[in-house]
């Protein structure tokens, strides 16, 4: 039995607190659950969000950390990631020993681009500049957040985290709205790709995932292309 933590969260841009945290490791350490928690997005905060690693509050427990290349350093090609273990190592012998055995078999290793790894990790942190006032991701969000605000249709919990924002649609304006319907409308006519919802498991069907990797420029076009799309939907 596992729990399992995305943070910050893809597809909401959530960044949770260290109380919130500390709640999770208290019951994944008081039932004996292992925690895998995914950070692959660990540099991607904007503003005063503070990322907190599980590994510093999982003590009593085993902790799985998940990262790679593909987010914070841009190098999604290159198909390297990580797992790290840390917390209750003494008693998860047989499990680690199981997990390499499955690892030895089953993936084939990118050793060229795991010579990035190191450089990477080391050298020169340039998505700090990204993330920063001025810098193309944090400015992305900032023409996402505004984009929402000129709709009449659309709701946002401004992402703290990550490269996505988690967009929903008022439902007393557009009570039979669908997120996939909607998704294909707007590829078809507006030539904008979304992520619906519902394609994350959601048990509602009004939401939509963006990207902030467009510019900022581009992110104003996509959300007036958005606003056409949901003004047909009303007009109807």
């Amino acid at each position: 039995r596992a729990i399992v933590v995305i943070n910050p969260n893809n597809p909401t841009g959530a960044v949770y607190s260290r109380q919130t945290l500390e709640g999770i490791a208290e019951l994944a350490e008081r039932h004996r659950l292992l925690v895998l928690s995914d950070e692959i997005y660990d540099q991607m905060v904007y503003e005063q969000a503070r990322f907190v690693p599980m590994a510093t509050l999982v003590k009593g427990s085993l902790c799985a950390t998940f990262s790679g290349l593909s987010k914070v350093y841009r190098a999604c090609g290159y198909r390297v990631g990580w797992v790290s273990f840390s917390g209750d190592l003494e008693h998860a012998g047989p499990y680690l020993q199981a997990m390499d055995l499955l690892a030895s078999l089953r993936l084939c290793s990118n050793v060229p681009a795991q010579w990035a790894v190191q450089t990477a990790l080391g050298g020169f942190q340039s998505i700090r500049q990204l993330v920063s006032p001025g810098g193309r991701l944090h400015d992305a969000r900032t023409a996402v957040i505004e984009g929402v605000a000129r709709s009449r249709y659309l709701t946002l919990v401004p992402p703290a985290g990550s490269m996505y924002a988690f967009i929903g649609v008022d439902r007393a304006l557009l009570p039979d709205f669908d997120d996939n319907r909607f998704a294909l409308d707007l590829l078809e006519k507006q030539h904008v790709l979304v992520a619906p919802g519902i394609s994350f498991n959601t048990d509602y069907n009004n939401y939509f995932r963006i990207t902030l990797l467009p510019d900022p420029a581009c992110l104003g076009d996509v959300f007036d292309r958005i606003e056409r799309v949901l003004d047909e939907y009303a007009d109807r």
